[in-house]
């Protein structure tokens, strides 16, 4: 399915206002699901120092079809890589830290 939406400063001199797609429930339906299913993945990258209650995160991340965007939550950079496990080489705190991926939304670290 292809999708152009026009806004309201579209019209034309002496056009009457266009009708929304979105007016039809049907369509409503399959965008919907265009949407859900090229939504992009969530995740975190959470440094585990072995202490219980010093488990931080240390990035936010988003999976798309072209690769894996990154960004840490203390500022720095942001990141375009491959994949999200590729971000761990970046948080690991002088060797004092592991870090993990865990997935928004995922049970038990899936």
């Amino acid at each position: 399915m292809t999708m152009t939406l026009v806004s309201d400063g579209d019209r034309g001199e002496g056009e009457e206002q266009r009708a929304s797609l979105f007016d039809d429930p049907k369509i409503v339906a399959e965008v919907q699901e265009l949407v859900n299913d090229q939504a992009p993945r969530l995740f975190a990258v959470v440094r585990e120092t072995f202490d219980p209650e010093d488990v931080q995160i240390a990035a936010w991340g988003m999976t798309t079809k072209t690769g894996v965007e990154v960004i840490p939550v203390h500022g720095g950079a942001r990141m375009s890589l491959q994949s999200a496990e590729t971000a761990l080489i970046f948080f690991r705190a002088g060797g004092q830290a592991v870090p993990r991926v865990v997935w928004v939304g995922g049970e038990g670290g899936k």
